[in-house]
């Protein structure tokens, strides 16, 4: 029943809370550039990740968000996100503030900070994070359209990512003469960073179990290797040591975490924009005790502007 009460409440805040998706930078249509707008989002997936890691068990989800822009650039959001099959109505909560810009025909920029609020039973990897502060820089070379984010996570890990995009938008109305737009964006990202956050949310989530007497067993994020239980699978008591100076010793190391590649189709309807997108994503360079593997997202996000 709280469960059912908070997806109405998300229902809802499509009217009080931007997508769960990234912030959008692309510049408004020339008629709109001296006007404030107001977006409302609402978007379901069957999983969530956090630049190139996820945990074991799959965790679908529906997020509500509400974006503000002033014709300045400046904007303000809040996205609330709903996991299925856990304990809190919300959770997770994110606060962002932002400014947009353009430089030339070109390019286009957007500088940012997200406050990430989570519920006390979350199972989501990000959740050891709590602040992040971001610089993404579009361009437009006709035949690519390349992003480049930065950002840089802190709370109770630090940690630094890249994410490298490359796009092009490629219009699909002109096929049958349609009168709305739609077409397809497919993407292809690589993202490379640090891991303590990786790190940090495995001694945490055994902790937990710990304290619940669930021994070594450490869902989602770790599986039995390593889990220090002794059951003669050479991955018991004998190698923690050996684990623990290697995840040490790898943590703040920028390597590329994960490639992906996503082919989303945009459909415009009046004020409304429709947006279901496939995503592949196949994570590398993992710590030990990461159970990330390569899988398949799906997500249908639909927004309002006014």
């Amino acid at each position: 029943m709280k469960k059912l009460l908070g997806f109405c409440f998300l229902l809802c805040a499509a009217v009080i809370s931007p997508s769960a998706q990234a912030q959008k930078t692309d510049a408004p249509p020339a008629e709109e550039t001296k006007k404030n707008w107001l977006t409302i989002g609402l978007e379901a997936a069957n999983n969530a990740s956090f630049y190139g890691r996820n945990t074991a068990t799959q965790y679908p989800y529906v997020a509500g968000s509400l974006t503000y822009t002033h014709q300045s650039g400046l904007w303000v959001s809040a996205t609330a996100y709903q996991l299925f099959n856990t304990q809190d109505v919300i959770d997770e909560t994110d606060l962002s503030l932002g400014y947009s810009f353009k430089l030339g025909e070109r390019f286009d920029g957007t500088v940012s900070y997200t406050r990430f609020i989570f519920g006390p039973n979350t199972p989501l990897v990000q959740a050891v994070t709590e602040n992040a502060v971001s610089a993404t820089g579009l361009y437009d070379w006709k035949i690519l359209y390349t992003g480049l984010t930065l950002s840089q996570t802190f709370g109770s890990s630090s940690d630094f990512f890249t994410v490298l995009d490359n796009s092009r938008y490629l219009p699909l109305n002109n096929l049958w003469k349609g009168e709305n737009p739609v077409g397809l964006d497919p993407k292809i990202s690589l993202i490379a960073g640090t891991q303590e956050f990786s790190e940090t949310y495995t001694v945490t989530t055994q902790q937990k179990n710990k304290g619940k007497g669930l021994g070594g067993v450490l869902d989602p994020v770790l599986g039995n290797n390593g889990n220090g239980n002794g059951n003669g699978n050479g991955n018991g008591n004998g190698n923690s040591g050996a684990a623990t100076t290697s995840t040490t010793s790898t943590k703040k190391r920028f390597n590329l975490l994960s490639y992906s590649i996503t082919v989303p189709v945009v459909f415009s309807l009046g004020s409304f924009e429709f947006e279901p997108s496939y995503r592949y994503a196949v994570p590398v360079n993992k710590l030990e005790g990461d159970e990330s593997k390569p899988q398949s997202f799906y997500t249908m996000a639909v927004s309002y502007t006014f």
